[in-house]
C-alpha cells in the first residue's frame, strides 16, 4: 500500500467529522440570529392565509413567504401597529382572500349566506313533504265494491294452486 493512500484513508474520517462540525456550527449560528417572535405574531398569523400553501395559515406554514409575512407582522407590531392595522396591511396588498375568515360584504356575503339559505330551503322542502305524506295517510281510501270482489275472486283462484310458490 502506498504512503499516499494510507494518508487519504486516515484523512477521510477526519474530513467528514470536520464537515459535520461545520454544518452544526452554521445551523446553531443561524438559530442564534433568529429572534424569537412575539406570540401576537402567531395569533395574527392564524387569521392570514399562506399565499403558497393550500388551507394553511401563516402561523402553521413553513414556506418562505409565510416566514417573511411573520417577520413583517413582527416589524409592524414593533412599530406599534395593532391587530386590525396589520390585517388591513395584508388585505390591501393581497385582497380579502388573504383572510381565512373574509369579511361579510359583497360577494363574500353570498358565500356566507348561501349555506344558510340552502339549509332553510331544504328544511322547508322536508316539512312540505311530511305534510303531504301525513295528509295522504289520513285521507280515506274509497274502493269500488266491484273491484274489491274481482280481487277476492282472483286471490281465491290462485290460493288453490300448488304449483306456484
Amino acid at each position: 500500500m502506498s504512503r499516499g493512500s494510507r494518508a487519504m484513508r486516515c484523512g477521510a474520517p477526519t474530513l467528514a467529522v470536520a464537515a459535520v462540525a461545520l454544518v452544526l456550527a452554521f445551523a446553531s449560528a443561524a438559530r442564534a440570529q433568529e429572534q424569537p417572535l412575539d406570540p401576537r405574531v402567531f395569533e395574527i398569523g392564524r387569521e392570514l392565509r399562506c399565499p403558497t400553501c393550500v388551507a394553511e395559515s401563516v402561523s402553521d406554514s413553513n414556506a418562505a413567504i409565510a416566514r417573511e409575512m411573520r417577520s413583517l407582522i413582527q416589524e409592524q407590531l414593533d412599530q406599534g401597529a395593532g391587530r386590525g392595522e396589520v390585517l388591513g396591511f395584508f388585505q390591501e396588498r393581497y385582497g380579502d382572500w388573504i383572510l381565512l375568515n373574509p369579511p361579510m360584504r359583497g360577494m363574500n356575503l353570498v358565500v356566507w349566506l348561501l349555506p344558510v339559505i340552502a339549509g332553510a330551503i331544504g328544511l322547508l322542502a322536508v316539512a312540505q313533504l311530511l305534510r303531504r305524506w301525513r295528509s295522504a295517510a289520513e285521507a280515506p281510501v274509497e274502493v269500488d265494491p266491484a273491484e274489491l270482489e274481482r280481487v277476492r275472486v282472483a286471490l281465491e283462484d290462485h290460493s288453490g294452486d300448488g304449483d306456484r310458490p
